[in-house]
């Protein structure tokens, strides 16, 4: 079994980071530097032409966006639990969330960081800078609301789940359009318990370049 995880620092791609090192998986690891441009380097291109991380090439097949990659490696290490297939309720919970980030929460802040990617028209972006940074406060909302209602303060079920990290990318994001995460109480205290698992920290040093990005640890936290 061959694994390469091309991420960048501060990306979405921390949640597939985060489940392989939870999954204790050996994997190769290429980091780009969004600011500089390395996601639009002609190899990379070749692999996924849309110019976007994640990516994960697993036995020689290129799997993109989340929903894809996080079901592929909770479906290669099913012993790590890190999708609930033993439970169809909560693994379509655990989808409608994840669909939902790519599809909405993501979307509302690339509204906000890149409108260019939406209209060519100034005052188009300035509505959309507008509108996205509105949903992404609505997001925050139904985040906080759905923490906290949750028993264990986990977003589904009673335990971690590749779900986790991926609201992890939204409340670091947070500082980047000035939120004040202590008005989200119960996501801060969800984001603070992750901060404290040994397979995110593990994933964070891999983001900054200040762990070898080769392998991920030989063992599960």
């Amino acid at each position: 079994m061959s694994l390469k995880l091309y991420f960048a620092p501060g990306a979405s791609s921390l949640a597939p980071l985060v489940a392989l090192e939870e999954a204790g998986a050996i994997y190769d690891g290429e980091r780009l530097l969004l600011a500089d441009s390395q996601q639009r380097r002609p190899d990379f291109l070749a692999i996924n032409p849309r110019g976007r991380v994640p990516v994960l090439v697993a036995d020689g097949q290129v799997i993109t966006e989340n929903v894809a990659i996080l079901t592929a490696i909770a479906q290669r290490f099913p012993t790590s639990n890190l999708l609930p297939f033993e439970t169809p309720s909560l693994l379509a919970r655990s989808y409608e969330l994840i669909g939902w980030f790519g599809s909405g929460v993501h979307v509302a802040f690339a509204e906000v960081f890149r409108p260019e990617r939406f209209t060519d028209d100034e005052a188009a972006k300035e509505a959309l800078k507008t509108g996205g940074r509105r949903n992404v406060l609505l997001a925050f909302e139904e985040i906080e609301a759905i923490l906290r209602d949750a028993p264990g303060g986990w977003l589904v079920g009673n335990r971690f789940t590749a779900v986790d990290p991926y609201a992890l990318v939204f409340w670091r994001w947070a500082g980047r359009l000035d939120i004040e995460t202590d008005d989200y109480p119960a996501f801060t205290a969800h984001a603070t318990r992750l901060l404290e698992r040994p397979s995110v920290q593990r994933a964070i040093a891999r983001e900054t370049g200040s762990a070898p990005v080769q392998l991920a640890a030989a063992r599960r936290a």
